[in-house]
């Protein structure tokens, strides 16, 4: 697989300017195959359940080296060389059967025998790797070529917001300003607007005319009340011209921007930062008849025709941040040790087997492994006068040596996550290059990694979007 796209094609506005270079349908759907086709070996270890770490046997089942070493390959400093590093070559030999893991498993145990090799790997097969991206610097050159002045008032965001947010609002702002007054717009909904700090500097810093859409809630609900306010205040925009943006949409609120960008007239650009893989609705883990086949993943026809599954487990892995790991984020091994061990006590001492309950956040307000067993035990409903101090004690320390395997088997999970976070974007790259009313699409890395994780704005623009007026 090439570095860069076999194709790609220019929109050209009727003012002759242009914009970045967009990669071709055929080079997404090749990128979409091989990550795809890659993770269908890889997944197993993002799919399995941390909790079930010690009871399913899955270090023994699935690693084939000591921890220690797996640990130390992938140790901060290494891992920020790791990054560091020029994009490798294809690390494995791809064929239409598709790749050997030769290099990386044991052919015979399909256990990991060589982590170098997993990790090159997944580097290659990751988003800044794959030669579909574009900067943010080559978008705003050739957006700010028709850009109109902004507010003489320069806004402060380090006053009113923390240094995360700051950094994403000014960057994001700055591009959808840019998407705005290049296809002669000044209107922006912002679904999924929160406590309206991207509406707001939208407003006051760059003149645009802002309607924020939100709704507190996540589930369902939360949903179907996103949905009636767009509806009860869509006419207002049916006359006019807008661009719809979201700033971290929550699980499946970013798929549904794209797909409300794509089937209303009106909408003439799109920017969208989603994030919480997690949530998304996936289609064979989703029962039928829960979101009428709307589902958040897979979004594009081909990996719906290649019935592609990553699972909740996997999507959750998608979420992790390689980057600050590298630098010196710590993971939560301590508290997912104690998960795993609780739920050894579950099914061995209680006899029930129920990976899948959810005790919140006990281990923040626990000063014990004790206290941590004991208060979650009463959160899971079962008689915790059952079982002595000294037996949750006594499991604790069978188990304690084994805490390196837990911290290890994340870090791979850690590692893999940016190429599962890759699948899931280009699937929404894949699903706009199938629409045939696109001027242009692209995925642009908006924001420092270190800084906020989920980085990408799939960005979109229709064809008749060159056809408005300035005044509009």
């Amino acid at each position: 697989m090439s570095q860069r796209p076999p194709e790609a094609r220019l929109a050209i506005p009727e003012a002759g300017e242009l914009l970045p270079p967009e990669p071709s349908a055929e080079a997404v759907r090749a990128r979409v195959r091989a990550v795809a086709r890659f993770l269908r070996r890889m997944l197993p270890l993002c799919q399995a359940h941390t909790v079930e770490f010690f009871t399913r046997g899955l270090w023994e089942k699935m690693v084939a080296l000591p921890a220690e070493a797996v640990v130390e390959a992938l140790s901060g400093e290494r891992l920020q060389q790791l990054l560091e590093e020029p994009p490798p070559q294809c690390p494995l030999q791809e064929s239409a059967d598709g790749c050997d893991f030769s290099n990386i498993f044991c052919e015979n145990s399909q256990k990991l025998v060589n982590v170098r090799a997993f990790a090159l790997a997944a580097k290659y097969y990751s988003m800044p790797n794959l030669g579909v991206c574009t900067s943010l610097e080559d978008m705003l050159k050739a957006l700010n070529r028709q850009q109109q002045p902004k507010s003489d008032v320069e806004m402060k965001t380090d006053d009113f917001m923390n240094n995360k947010k700051s950094h994403e609002v000014q960057l994001m702002s700055t591009l959808v300003d840019g998407i705005a007054k290049y296809n002669g717009l000044n209107q922006v909904i912002d679904l999924g607007s929160g406590k309206g700090y991207l509406s707001s500097f939208l407003s006051m810093q760059y003149n645009l005319k802002v309607y924020g859409i939100d709704s507190s809630n996540t589930n369902t609900h939360g949903a179907n009340e996103r949905n009636r306010k767009l509806k009860k205040h869509w006419r207002a925009y049916q006359n006019q011209d807008c661009v719809m943006v979201g700033l971290h949409t929550c699980g499946d609120l970013a798929p549904s921007t794209l797909r409300i960008f794509t089937a209303k007239p009106e909408i003439k650009a799109v920017c969208s930062v989603g994030c919480c893989y997690h949530l998304l609705s996936e289609e064979h883990e989703t029962e039928k008849g829960d979101i009428q086949g709307a589902w958040g993943f897979p979004m594009c026809q081909y990996l719906k025709e290649d019935v592609c599954f990553c699972g909740r487990n996997a999507r959750m892995a998608a979420c992790l941040a390689l980057e600050r790991v590298a630098v010196g984020q710590v993971l939560p091994t301590e508290s997912l040790f104690y998960r795993a061990v609780l739920q050894v006590i579950i099914e061995e001492f209680y006899g029930i087997n129920r990976s899948d309950r959810n005790i919140g956040k006990v281990f923040s307000k626990s000063s014990s492994f004790l206290d941590y067993v004991r208060k979650s035990l009463k959160k899971l409903e079962l008689d915790e006068s059952k079982i002595s101090d000294s037996l949750i004690m006594e499991y604790f320390g069978k188990f304690k040596h084994r805490m390196n395997e837990l911290e290890a088997f994340n870090m791979l999970k850690v590692v893999l996550g940016p190429c599962i976070e890759a699948l899931i974007l280009l699937d929404r790259l894949c699903y706009l290059t199938e629409q045939d009313n696109l001027a242009w699409s692209g995925l642009v890395k908006l924001f420092d990694p270190i800084k906020s994780p989920r980085c990408y704005a799939v960005v979109a623009m229709k064809k008749q979007t060159f056809h408005t007026q300035q005044n509009c």
